[in-house]
């Protein structure tokens, strides 16, 4: 995909920007023009993916998204630095694997902190500062749309995720801005190749159950999340949620 030339100088804020998808995507939206901020819990993985995107493409900053005054300084500080910000990808994430009766109240709203109330307080602070035109993506999962045994809190955060999506899209649209979600499958990353090493995931069973045969890569979930902020390509986009999981979802046979 060639970059459009309304993404040049455009300026991304994406939270867990420090390794996966966040990284991968930060990559590929400065290969198309923009800038990108990244805010990470690791603030040394931040810097370095920083560092490797290049000076005055990459600010990296020390975040946990739970904290909103330390993502209220980092816009800050992005603002001042640049000018303002265009685009947010709120990307960190967290879960909690156990069966619903062995789960407490209080792990399910650890892991709705991440995945839910910290981008109501991310996309609310960012669009403050944003002007019309700007975008923002949610990363959700195939698993909010479809659920899992044992997921219990990570499949609900992130069913939430989308329907606050659709909320933000109508109420923010007369503002120009847009926001979509979305929603990818498994994806090939270092967690799942960890497992693999361990012994502890059977990728076979995964790749009979989608239509695709095969994993889904961190490069294609970061395309998605592109073409979904461009605003040369995804200009009439808005409330939706884009499903990057080799047709899992469509798949209706065990």
């Amino acid at each position: 995909m060639a970059t459009g030339s309304s993404a040049a100088g455009r300026r991304a804020l994406i939270t867990g920007g420090g390794a996966g998808i966040g990284a991968v995507t930060a990559r590929l939206l400065i290969e198309r023009g923009w800038r990108v901020a990244l805010l990470d819990r690791d603030g040394t993985a931040a810097e370095r993916t920083a560092a490797a995107l290049g000076a005055g493409k990459a600010r990296a900053y020390q975040g946990d998204v739970t904290d909103i005054a330390s993502v209220e300084t980092a816009l800050d500080d992005m603002v001042k630095a640049w000018g303002g910000i265009d685009d947010l990808v709120n990307n960190a994430g967290t879960w909690d694997h156990a069966p619903l009766l062995e789960l407490s109240v209080e792990r399910w709203k650890k892991v709705f902190d991440v995945n839910f109330f910290a981008p109501i307080e991310i996309s609310n602070a960012a669009v403050r500062r944003m002007g019309k035109g700007s975008a923002i993506v949610n990363v959700s999962s195939v698993l909010g749309q479809v659920s899992a045994p044992t997921r219990g809190p990570y499949c609900v955060s992130k069913a939430a995720l989308i329907s606050l999506t659709k909320m933000q899209a109508i109420e923010w649209a007369e503002r120009g801005i847009r926001v979509n979600a979305i929603a990818p499958g498994y994806i090939m990353n270092e967690p799942v190749k960890a497992l693999i090493a361990a012994g502890s995931f059977d990728t076979a069973s995964i790749d009979r159950r989608t239509p695709m045969g095969r994993f889904g890569s961190e490069q294609e979930a970061a395309e998605g999340i592109a073409f979904l902020l461009a605003p040369d390509r995804a200009s009439y986009v808005t409330g939706h949620t884009l499903e990057v999981n080799g047709g899992w979802t469509a798949y209706g046979f065990v």
